[in-house]
């Protein structure tokens, strides 16, 4: 069994590796475009919650780890992902004030900076997306965010994780 203190690590560690499965989950090609980027969604949710525990290495660790099970450049989504953590970090007790669609707007701009810093290093090794792979995930993932604060609301709720 989890105790108490183990629980909120349980709780975090599982939805980031379900993030980066449904990362790779195979899905046909016009499905891939609306695919929300659920691991930086998650990273941002995260440390904005607990800014005092996870931040930028927090932020480095999964974007090594979303490197590795997408095969993509190294230290891509790790920059990228750090650089989220930051502005998160710098801004949280701000953006936490905010009802949850004015939150999308700043998921928006937080998941479309990664989109952006991810593309260019993947753009210095060759590689080139087109632009709907930048922009749809980015839409996609600032309408699901109200979704992915109520079920973690519930979550946290029924762990007790404050």
């Amino acid at each position: 069994m989890v105790n108490e203190r183990q629980r909120p690590l349980v709780v975090l560690v599982v939805s980031i590796l379900l993030g980066l499965i449904i990362a790779v989950f195979p899905v046909s090609e016009e499905v891939a475009y609306l695919r929300p980027e659920l691991v930086c969604m998650l990273v941002a949710y995260w440390v904005m919650q607990s800014p005092q525990h996870l931040g930028m290495l927090f932020a480095f660790l999964v974007g090594l780890a979303q490197d590795i099970v997408e095969m993509t450049v190294w230290g891509a989504h790790a920059m990228a992902l750090t650089l989220l953590a930051y502005i998160c970090l710098m801004s949280y007790q701000r953006i936490r004030n905010y009802s949850v669609w004015h939150q999308s707007l700043w998921i928006f701009v937080l998941v479309g900076t990664h989109q952006v810093v991810v593309n260019w290093i993947q753009g210095m090794a060759g590689y080139h997306a087109p632009a709907k792979l930048l922009i749809l995930p980015t839409v996609m993932s600032a309408l699901c965010w109200p979704l992915m604060i109520l079920l973690f609301r519930r979550v946290r709720l029924r762990y007790r994780i404050s």
